[in-house]
């Protein structure tokens, strides 16, 4: 349970202590890079945090056409051959590209921790070792209009166990994370985003594997 709230915790603070560059592109505006000049017919803005939800915490800079970054950690229910809770946090670097007004694709490569906790008589228990896994991947967001956004979120992962006792791995561990956002922007000026996030996460080590299928649905404030 420690590392749930550590992983949770961390999270939560980077929005508060991290530099963030407010602003925002208003409708049919543009915005000058190198010379060139692009115009989107939608509400885009530099930045997104998720701190509306105790088990989900998070903040990333999403600035058209220029660097990302982010970090997140989460708590999610998720079916495999049990009832299991996946807690997950990972910190992400990479790029913005931002293109046809309407297109967000980024690139990025990060650290992060991940642990099963499976759930039996209305407790919290694991006998899995968390991974601490390095990670590679693109965020990939498509603008079909002012209300709705669908994605495509695909990483790799390599990593080892943090330990063996009980339960073993084996080292590496290697997998894959396959997400498809659905995001729902409302209020003025679209600041607000309601976000359905199915996602598939695979892991396998020489000794074991596992499979997680689950939300990860999240509540944002853009600015």
């Amino acid at each position: 349970m420690k590392n749930i709230y550590l992983t949770l915790g961390l999270a939560a603070l980077i929005p508060i202590a991290g530099y963030t560059d407010g602003g925002s592109f208003e409708k049919t505006s543009s915005s000058k890079k190198n010379g060139a000049t692009k115009t989107t017919p939608y509400h885009e803005y530099h930045n997104r945090v998720i701190i509306f939800d105790p088990a989900h915490q998070g903040y990333e800079r999403i600035k058209p056409d220029d660097l990302y970054w982010g970090i997140e950690g989460w708590l999610v229910y998720t079916e495999n051959n049990h009832r299991h809770f996946l807690v997950n946090g990972e910190a992400r670097m990479g790029y913005n590209f931002f293109y046809n007004g309407t297109c967000h694709l980024t690139p990025f490569a990060g650290v992060g921790y991940i642990q099963d906790f499976a759930k039996r008589h209305h407790h919290l228990h694991t006998h899995k070792p968390g991974i601490v896994y390095g990670t590679v991947g693109f965020l990939y967001d498509h603008e079909f209009g002012d209300v709705i956004n669908v994605g495509v979120n695909l990483k790799g992962l390599l990593g080892g166990p943090t330990n063996r006792k009980h339960f073993n791995w084996g080292s590496p561990v290697v997998g894959a994370d396959l997400a498809v956002p659905i995001t729902f922007r409302f209020g003025r000026n679209r600041h607000w985003d309601f976000r359905i996030e199915p996602f598939n996460t695979y892991l396998y080590g020489s000794h074991a594997s596992a499979y997680y299928v689950g939300f990860r649905n999240t509540i944002g404030y853009r600015f």
